[in-house]
């Protein structure tokens, strides 16, 4: 079957390899540049986790002291930042089994600041941990990343 035509005009049938390669590298980059939004979310989203679990943490602590308020009014609970407890018998028990769950946060480490002064009956729990991945994601190599400085959550409550 033939088609006719005009004379001195041709019939385009069909698309030329030069258009489908274009077309392909329109497609990839495309599909790169949603690569690299899937990367950051993944990467926000272990932040994210973090900051949970440290809330999680900080309240935890928070509901031990007031569960054992005279020792802890009493200031056994008090930690400085990388510090030993202090604490002895089942208060040290508490704060050893919670700090052994903020260990296990990357570069993990907490304080309690003991209750008095100022603030009456007031604590502050702090803990910090390092999220490298969302360092590392922001255009930081490895080692700038693991000397940026550590996330933070900050919880301060009444006994």
């Amino acid at each position: 079957m033939t088609t006719a035509c005009l004379p001195g005009r041709t019939v385009q049938r069909g698309m030329t390899l030069i258009e489908i390669l274009v077309a392909i590298v329109v497609l990839s980059i495309g599909l790169l540049g949603l690569a690299g939004l899937q990367l950051k979310g993944l990467q926000v989203g272990q932040g994210s986790t973090y900051r949970w679990q440290a809330a999680i943490l900080a309240e935890d602590i928070a509901d031990r002291m007031r569960a054992d308020r005279t020792s802890a009014l009493a200031g056994n609970y008090t930690l400085a930042l990388n510090g030993t407890p202090s604490a002895t018998g089942a208060t040290l028990a508490a704060i050893d089994d919670w700090l052994s769950r903020v260990l296990s946060l990357p570069g993990g480490a907490a304080s309690i600041s003991a209750p008095g002064g100022l603030g009456g009956n007031r604590v502050t729990i702090t803990i910090n941990w390092t999220d490298t991945r969302a360092n590392t994601g922001a255009g930081m190599t490895g080692v700038q990343a693991s000397s940026a400085p550590p996330g933070s959550f900050q919880f301060t409550t009444e006994l």
